[in-house]
């Protein structure tokens, strides 16, 4: 098969290698469409800690059971799916007290463990997830960003109705965005500085659009926002989102972060307006629930896509450096 190898940051490299046979409950699946996520780019640029090189990247993948190992019962040849790249053991403390996203010996898909860059992939069973006949599987590949989402909201209770701020319109803040719309939130005012993605806020709904901080910094809604989500990824921002906060506000920390960097806040604005600010490791038990989410339709995909990637131009997307995109895919048809 044809695959992407992360050799080390900055080094990807097209090779032709076997595709692994499934051992006991585990299954083979040919790659039929894999999104290009932010996290990728840290791997390329050896800004992810939990990296182990050489490794085959691509965690958001989609496509068709080949084989199974023996001891398969939920899953056949055939069967269109998509897969949770968090392989837990099970067995620690954390995955015995519900919180497998912290688990002392878990494996991802794509990070350390070889992923949807290769024309098959081949996982244990109990990551694996039917999807509908009705989706495609360009939409199935956005389950898994989408599923991290949802455990953001399991883990903050956030209520019906109510206003909030979106830094950040990348596919995480217009996911953000048509949910919160969804769930009856107004107005939810969006900033960005790239015009695509604000003429995509528009489009799902939102009801201001801001085209830099310090514009943001000066609206009618900052201090009342009940909810707040940084999806940027600059700590610049995310010290200025306990200022947005409403009090009794709920702050989404949704980007992975600079390793090292600090922010800093006034820390007296916690207490006295009991603020609450949640991060969000990966996408514990939510993956049904995403897949539900987008087959259900309140997660709009139309107009998110960008120009389809082929294998063989995935090297030349990175070594461009530009990521002036929404959510590429990788196609292997």
């Amino acid at each position: 098969m044809k695959a992407y190898v992360l050799k080390e940051p900055g080094v990807l490299e097209l090779i032709n290698t076997e595709a692994r046979k499934p051992d006991t409950g585990e299954v083979q699946i040919k790659t039929r469409a894999c999104g290009i996520c932010g996290t990728d780019f840290h791997a390329y640029n050896g800004k992810h800690l939990a990296v182990k090189y050489p490794v085959i990247p691509g965690h958001e993948f989609s496509g068709v059971i080949t084989s199974i190992g023996e001891g398969v019962k939920s899953f056949m040849p055939g069967d269109r799916v998509v897969v949770d790249p968090n392989i837990t053991c099970g067995q620690c403390e954390y995955c015995k007290g519900g919180k497998e996203n912290f688990c002392e010996n878990i494996k991802t898909v794509g990070i350390n463990y070889p992923g949807g860059y290769g024309e098959y992939v081949t996982v244990p069973e109990k990551v694996v997830y039917k999807i509908p006949d009705t989706m495609s599987f360009e939409a199935a590949a956005i389950v898994e960003p989408v599923a991290c989402i949802i455990h953001a909201f399991d883990n903050t209770h956030v209520p019906l109705g109510g206003s909030a701020i979106i830094s950040g319109t990348g596919f995480i803040g217009l996911a953000f965005l048509q949910i919160l719309k969804g769930m009856g939130y107004y107005p939810v005012y969006t900033m960005d500085t790239n015009p695509t993605r604000n003429l995509l806020a528009k489009k799902y709904g939102s009801d201001k659009i801001y085209t830099g901080i310090d514009d943001l910094m000066e609206s009618d809604i900052i201090g009342k926002a009940n909810v707040v989500v940084e999806a940027t990824g600059s700590n610049s921002i995310l010290s200025k989102t306990i200022d947005m906060a409403s009090p009794s506000g709920k702050i989404f920390a949704f980007s992975v972060y600079p390793p090292g960097e600090k922010i800093e806040i006034e820390s007296n604005k916690i207490y006295s307006k009991e603020i609450s600010i949640f991060g969000d490791f990966v996408n514990p038990y939510t993956m049904r629930k995403a897949i539900n989410m987008i087959s259900s339709g309140l997660i709009d995909y139309s107009g998110m896509e960008d120009p389809v990637i082929k294998i063989n131009d995935i090297g030349n997307l990175f070594q461009s450096g530009k990521r002036n995109f929404i959510k590429p895919l990788i196609s292997y048809e």
